[in-house]
């Protein structure tokens, strides 16, 4: 079973339409004739269903939702679009063959009804497709949809390293087959940019038509400004559970303190990240409620392995022990972060801080492993420093460094120049200061270590870690694959390629009574069942 994290998972709540944004404002985006009239006809659709009175009474109609970033695409596999914002409105207007299950960690139905791997080496997974589901321009779900978006998928690497083609068995049954084994390519499969596609809707409209999905909720094309605001229709023909909200307008706004203030004045009923200055004022609020909580997303200190000072892991030691997590939490003033003991994502299975060298804070330690180090006890370190967060970590550990006798030099980069330095086969750092969203799946990890890839920021070479990769991703029985994946962790504290800092926090605070959010440790929320009682 997952790792998952302890939050407060199912919270959906709601109010009246007093207050609440409205979309006649709103100037419509252009949109082409066809997505137009793809787009109108599921409109009416939806009007002309008449929902049954059961649940629909005493809850508000129209809800609210601010987010801090800008929604810029509602293709799911829409170029740039894989971040947290755009991941929440697909879990509304799209769905996936599977659901990641946020209590019991494990992978339940939701396009697909079965699924089964058809050889020992997980390289073909044979699926079956409900047959009673239809996109919002009313075509019908099938195989050849599903063939068709994954073999649309270009930019995220964790399909493409993997995916190889669709075999089409009839209209609800296909073979996913895969270049090489990855028992957890379910759980891939579940990520809200994976979610399926009409086919003949992209086919006729490439710019919106990825826009249609099967999901609760139907993008109003005419409610979008890009970047602005978009509006959201109740699916009557949903094929699974209808909140009693009718629409939904997801509106930016930027600034914390106004995000604040809009759901304080009932103007927004939910909105996602808080200030560390804002949390406890929205605490003191009897009419919202806050959610603080650790997610996946790992701050770390990478070494470049490969070459520089930081070959030597004496002095990778010595910066181990020398950095006091707990400091850092404190100085960037994450009060809901969690203190990361090893290099692993704390929502997967194998998950594990038992380890023969306990490395945490301690000076004298770190000053043994100094004297062992010769005249190497100089480091480089490339931060962002135009993310304020990054800026003041760098600042905490050039001082804790400096006390147990290692000069770092703080070498300051844009993010373009990150990216450009760190590269696997080009690295230029000796050591960097990152953050990375992990997922919920144990293969994950292979970004982070496999010799090649640009996510490697440690630059790491090591054989059997590589071993353990491609053994563990293959291997179908839970007791030996941990063995794998905690050999992993033990390889990474020995070495110190990697020194995991801590898990950040994020918070969403909601109008007091709203129901019908899930918690995902990643940030995938899902509001498609959000109501607010009147």
């Amino acid at each position: 079973m997952k790792r998952t994290l302890s939050f407060a998972l199912a919270a959906l709540l709601a109010v009246s339409l007093a207050g609440c944004g409205q979309s006649g404002s709103a100037e419509p985006a252009a949109t082409t004739a066809a997505a137009a009239q793809e787009t109108t006809a599921a409109q009416e659709q939806a009007e002309q269903a008449e929902p049954e009175a059961t649940g629909e009474q005493g809850y508000r109609e129209h809800l609210t939702i601010a987010f801090e970033s800008q929604i810029t695409d509602l293709d799911p596999q829409g170029v740039g679009n894989a971040n947290e914002i755009h991941a929440k409105l697909f879990n509304m207007t799209h769905d996936t063959l599977f659901n990641y299950n946020v209590e019991t960690g494990e992978i339940d139905p939701e396009l697909a009804t079965s699924w089964e791997w058809l050889d020992d080496a997980c390289t073909q997974l044979h699926v079956t497709l409900r047959d009673d589901v239809t996109f919002h321009n009313g075509n019908k779900l099938t195989a050849e949809d599903v063939a068709f978006t994954l073999d649309r998928v270009q930019t995220d690497t964790q399909i493409t390293d993997y995916y190889d083609h669709c075999e089409i068995l009839g209209d609800h049954e296909l073979t996913i087959v895969l270049k090489s084994g990855n028992v957890d390519f379910t759980y891939i499969l579940s990520r809200p940019f994976d979610s399926i596609v009409n086919k003949a809707a992209v086919e006729a409209d490439p710019d919106f038509g990825g826009t249609i999905g099967t999901g609760v909720w139907i993008n109003n094309l005419d409610g979008y400004v890009a970047g602005d605001r978009i509006e959201l229709i109740r699916n009557d023909n949903y094929w699974g559970e209808l909140p009693p909200t009718k629409s939904i307008t997801i509106v930016h706004i930027a600034n914390a303190s106004s995000r604040l203030m809009a759901l304080e004045s009932d103007e927004v009923q939910l909105i996602y990240k808080l200030e560390p200055t804002e949390i406890e004022l929205a605490r003191s609020n009897p009419d919202v409620e806050v959610n603080e909580f650790a997610t996946t997303r790992l701050y770390y200190f990478a070494f470049n392995t490969s070459a520089g000072p930081a070959e030597d892991v004496n002095l990778r030691k010595a910066v181990a022990y020398a950095i006091n997590k707990d400091d850092l939490i404190a100085a960037v003033g994450d009060t809901g972060a969690e203190v990361a003991k090893t290099f692993y994502g704390n929502a997967m299975s194998y998950y594990t801080e038992e380890f023969d060298e306990d490395i945490t804070y301690d000076p004298e330690k770190a000053k043994e492993y100094v004297a062992l180090c010769g005249n190497n006890t100089s480091l480089k370190l490339m931060v962002n420093t135009s993310d304020n967060i990054f800026k003041t970590l760098s600042e905490v550990i050039q001082e804790e460094l400096r006390q147990v006798g290692i000069t770092m030099e703080i070498e300051e980069v844009d993010s373009a120049g990150i990216s450009a330095n760190t590269r696997y086969d080009t690295a230029t750092h000796e050591a960097m200061l990152y953050s990375i969203g992990l997922n919920t799946w144990d293969s994950d990890m292979g970004r982070l270590f496999s010799v090649g890839t640009n996510s490697n920021k440690a630059i790491v070479d090591d054989s059997r870690i590589s071993e353990l990769l491609l053994e563990g991703s293959a291997c179908v029985d839970p007791a030996e694959r941990g063995e794998y994946y905690k050999e992993i962790q033990a390889i990474n504290n020995d070495q110190c390629y990697y020194l995991p800092l801590y898990y950040c926090s994020t918070t969403i605070a909601y109008h007091a009574g709203l129901q019908g959010i899930t918690i995902n440790p990643t940030g995938y929320f899902d509001y498609s069942q959000i109501c607010l009682p009147e």
